[in-house]
């Protein structure tokens, strides 16, 4: 079995990000991105523009729908591990 995570990033304005985890291809959380002035030789993530990025790496993102704990919106791991069970069952039904 084999489960590709990414992120992708977005942006609403130059000033405004968000982070969407997706895991092979599904859409699972959508995180919102700090975007910060960058200064020359600063290390950033997803796009560049008009000298503003993330500072946020994408293992954090992936970090917080993994490993999340429960909040007032819920427990973004439930839908992964969800997604995990159903993907179990499909494949032990393969097996019969």
């Amino acid at each position: 079995m084999k489960y590709v995570i990414e992120v992708r990033r977005g942006r609403t304005a130059v000033n405004q990000g968000y982070a969407v985890v997706c895991v092979n291809g599904i859409e699972m959380v959508v995180f919102k991105d700090q975007i910060e002035r960058i200064c020359s030789g600063d290390r950033y993530y997803g796009d560049l523009i008009e000298g503003k990025a993330s500072r946020i790496p994408d293992e954090e993102f992936i970090k917080s729908m993994l490993f999340r704990p429960s909040d007032l919106r819920g427990d973004y791991s439930i839908g992964f591990r969800l997604m995990l069970d159903n993907a179990i069952r499909k494949q032990d039904s393969k097996k019969l």
